[in-house]
């Protein structure tokens, strides 16, 4: 019986080493089954975070390049202000060399209006001389319709004709009839 009991014991004992050796080899296979989940899932943090890394250093270098773009338009925008500054001083100083606007645009518009109706009555002359009566006709017409009668005879205030002027233009339309 003791004989029996001894095998018996030695039995449970190689039974108990090999469920021991199992639950060893089992406990292992999970720990390294566990280490190879977190290797994976760090090697996948590794690469988010280095696609991380790559946005915001493209994000990084965009903002870099927006604000050196505007640091220049801000440089362009001081010169071009300081020109136009410079500009409008200029435009001051010749507004006071030349005078005041009001006065010196109708002074011009008036001498063009002059030099045109110089032109018209010499044409007129010609025709008269010549006696071609549709030519002479047509440059009053132009004369009357452009400046009206009263600057044409100098009595208008801002007349074209005065003087010599004003009577030989009512002398050469009487001609023309």
């Amino acid at each position: 019986m003791e004989e029996k009991k001894q095998d018996c014991e030695q039995e449970n004992k190689r039974v108990s080493k090999r469920y021991l050796a199992f639950y060893i080899i089992a406990l292992f296979s999970v720990a390294l089954v566990i280490i190879l989940l977190s290797y994976l899932t760090q090697l996948r943090a590794d690469r988010e975070l280095a696609n991380m890394n790559n946005a915001l250093a493209q994000k990084d270098t965009t903002v870099q390049g927006t604000q050196e773009k505007m640091l220049a338009l801000q440089d362009a925008l001081q010169q071009q202000t300081i020109q136009l500054e410079a500009m409008q001083q200029q435009l001051e100083e010749i507004r006071a060399a030349l005078g005041t606007e009001g006065e010196i645009l109708p002074a011009i518009q008036q001498r063009m209006d002059e030099y045109d109706a110089y032109q018209k009555l010499l044409e007129l002359g010609i025709a008269a001389a010549k006696e071609e009566k549709e030519t002479a006709k047509a440059c009053v017409a132009y004369l009357e319709t452009t400046y009206g009668a009263g600057r044409l005879d100098g009595t208008a205030a801002n007349a074209v004709f005065t003087g010599n002027f004003a009577e030989q233009y009512l002398k050469l339309k009487a001609q023309a009839g």
